[in-house]
Order: structure tokens, then sequence, then C-alpha cells
């Protein structure tokens, strides 16, 4: 058995991966109050670069908390969603500038809310007391992100969690590891675990590692559904989909072609500024162009492989598809999605068919599930656990 990633390693890792010479992830968890508003929650969940933290009830004497729950962007842009549709104020049918008029004033007004007052859901709360710091890597997988072999065994006829499977996007994200006083000492995320078992490649069974996504029921019908949606549609409307459908992200395509051009998650907006909800008027082709700096231009007439119906931004961002979505065959491995996942920094690889069309995707829950299958990370003798939070020389290197 193999422990789980160190804070010193997974920082290492972190900049290994990091795309565009950004700061790495501060090794220090970040710890959100509850008295604390979502404006201040978005301004340093955006410095500390991370999607998720804890959220604490302080006590009197400022130096001790009981944990609530985590919250994440996803959460902070439910909460404003439940808010834009009670006030019924920025409906689809209005002007887009109309439209982000008012989604602007509603932002401003939720950014004041407090944290005790926003819904969490995207990671539970009954993780707090899971993590020790004597727990191996699969303890910890079963434990706290609801992921291991006690999970996997019989799941298919039961409906459990197995690779592929809806209910994998009911497991916690991350967890946080707490000492004997209840603080929090530090934070593992599902992105840790699975690139720290990237990086111990050696410590998988190969059988599994070669194993097509095809196989396990990854990207193709009956596995993980896809929400694909077109450049046009606009961000709101997007989010919406995203909650009705029960999925964490949506592919972005091409009005005419259907052809993935990127996608949206909450990492899109893990950076929004409080007073820029606005922008989520904008169709979500435009959005991302700006998200990511994109000069569209459509590409000369002689180049073009597009529909009639393919707009500007489908266009200019199929130019740029590659490095906006990151995709596979079917045929793919997981060994091979895993070093996607790795290379690209990414969450999920989306499954597309001969024409670029996405008919499946990949999460970071996957592949994890995929390897909880394998006897050896799935072990619990005594001899054979680790400290969670101890030094790894293979991790570290």
């Amino acid at each position: 058995m193999f422990p789980l990633p160190t804070k010193r390693a997974r920082k290492a890792l972190a900049a290994e991966s990091s795309q565009h010479d950004r700061p790495t992830r501060s090794a220090l968890p970040l710890i959100l109050r509850v008295d604390q508003t979502v404006g201040e929650a978005l301004a340093s969940l955006a410095f500390m670069r991370v999607q998720s933290a804890p959220v604490v009830q302080m006590h009197s004497d400022g130096a001790h908390y009981d944990a609530q729950c985590f919250l994440s962007v996803g959460d902070i842009v439910l909460g404003f969603l439940e808010r834009v549709s009670a006030a019924a104020a920025a409906k689809p049918e209005l002007p887009v500038l109309h439209r982000m008029a008012e989604l602007t004033t509603l932002g401003q007004s939720y950014a004041g809310t407090r944290l005790g007052d926003v819904r969490s859901r995207w990671d539970g709360t009954g993780v707090w007391a899971a993590a020790t710091e004597d727990m191996n890597l699969a303890d910890a997988m079963r434990q706290c992100l609801r992921i291991g072999a006690d999970a996997m065994e019989g799941a298919r006829g039961k409906g459990g969690a197995f690779a592929g499977s809806p209910l994998l996007r009911q497991c916690p994200h991350r967890f946080a590891v707490i000492d004997a006083g209840g603080m929090v000492t530090d934070i593992v995320a599902q992105s840790d675990v699975t690139m720290y078992l990237r990086r111990n490649r050696e410590l998988l069974d190969p059988s599994v590692l070669d194993a097509p996504v095809k196989s396990l029921g990854l990207g193709a019908q009956g596995g993980r559904r896809v929400v694909s949606l077109s450049a046009s549609v606009p961000v709101v409307d997007c989010f919406y989909e995203m909650e009705r459908s029960n999925v964490q992200a949506v592919a972005i395509v091409d009005d005419g072609t259907d052809v993935l051009v990127g996608n949206l998650s909450e990492s899109d907006i893990a950076s929004l500024r409080p007073d820029a909800f606005g922008a989520f008027a904008l169709p979500v082709g435009e959005f991302l162009m700006h998200a990511h700096g994109i000069t569209p231009i459509v590409p000369p007439a002689e180049d073009r492989a597009y529909s009639p119906q393919s707009t500007a931004y489908g266009a200019a961002l199929a130019r740029e598809g590659a490095r906006l979505a990151v995709s596979c065959e079917d045929t793919a491995t997981v060994g091979e999605v895993l070093e996607l996942m790795h290379v690209r920094a990414v969450h999920r690889v989306w499954v597309v068919d001969d024409a670029r069309r996405p008919v499946g995707v990949i999460s970071l829950a996957d592949v994890l599930a995929a390897v909880s299958a394998d006897e050896r990370t799935s072990s619990t003798d005594s001899t054979t656990k680790a400290r969670v939070t101890g030094e790894s020389e293979s991790a570290a290197a």
C-alpha cells in the first residue's frame, strides 16, 4: 500500500502540470468562515487557485472552529441560479444587454450574501472525521471519496459507483485531513490522488492501465451521460442545463456541425469577479473566447469546414478546440487518459467519434473507480498502512 500524496509532493505535481506559467497552488489549506460573503469567497478561491474550501464556524476564542461543509464554485453558481429563478428578472427572451444588466444587479446583491446562507451540495459534510493521519490510500478513497472495493463489489447489478456510473457524480470531490484538535491540516482532492497514481504507475496493475476505455463502458451509451450544448446558448442557460441533467460539465459544440469546440465547468468561472455575473448572459462561445483570451477570427473560406449554421464564435473556437477541450477516442487506454489529464491539467477527457462529436466523458472519479478495482490498491493489510500526510519518496521525487 502507498500513502496519499503529501502537500509538498502535490505542490511539485501542480508545478509540473501548471500551464501558461501560472503560479502553483499554495500548500496551506484555505479556510472560509460562515460570516464571510460570497464576494470574499470568490476572491479567496481565485487567489488560492482552488475550486472549493472548507467553511467553518469560529469559536469565541478566534482560534478554534467547528467544520460545517465544503463550499465550491459550483455551489456559488447554484446559489446564484436559485436567486435568478426567484427574481424572474433575467428571462431568456430578454435582449442580451438587458439580461446582462439584470444579472449584474442580481450578482452584485448576491456577492454580499453570507456563506452560511449558501447551500452546499457538491461536496459532503460527513467526511470531516473520516480522514486521519494514519489512513492509507484505499481507506481514504473508500471512506472519504466514497470510491473503493466495497463500492465496486456487485456495483453493476445494484447500480453502484462503478467506472462510468452516474452515481460517481455524488462522490465527494475532496476531503479534509484533521488533527486531534479538529483543525484542518490538509485537503486532498480527487485530482491529487489521480495525479499521484499517474506519477507512481508502477504501483498499478498494467491490465488496468492498458484497458481501453470502451471496455469499461466509458464513452459509450449506458455510461456517464454527455450533455452537449451549442456555442450560441447563453452561459446562464448552460448552467441551468447542467443542474437539470445533474452533470458537472457540458460539451460545447459548433452549432452547424456538432463538433466539440470547448467545454464549460466550474473551473471556467473560478476567477469571475463578483460584479461580473452579467457575463452569464453572453453566448457560451463568446464567454469562452473572452475567458481564454481568444481573438474571434473566422478562417479563410478555403480553410473552412463548417456548416452555414455555424456561428462566428463556434468557427473561431474550433480553431482552438484541441486547447480548450481535451479529447480521445474510445480505443484510448486508461493509462493514456491518465496521461492526458496530467499533461493538460484537466478534470475530464471527452470521448469523441470520428467526426469529433462528443459521445462520452471520463472524469477523475471514473479513473479512480477503475483503479480501485485493482486488488493491490484495495488491500488494507496492517503492514501496508501509511500515514495520509507522511512523506513518500516516490511522491516527492
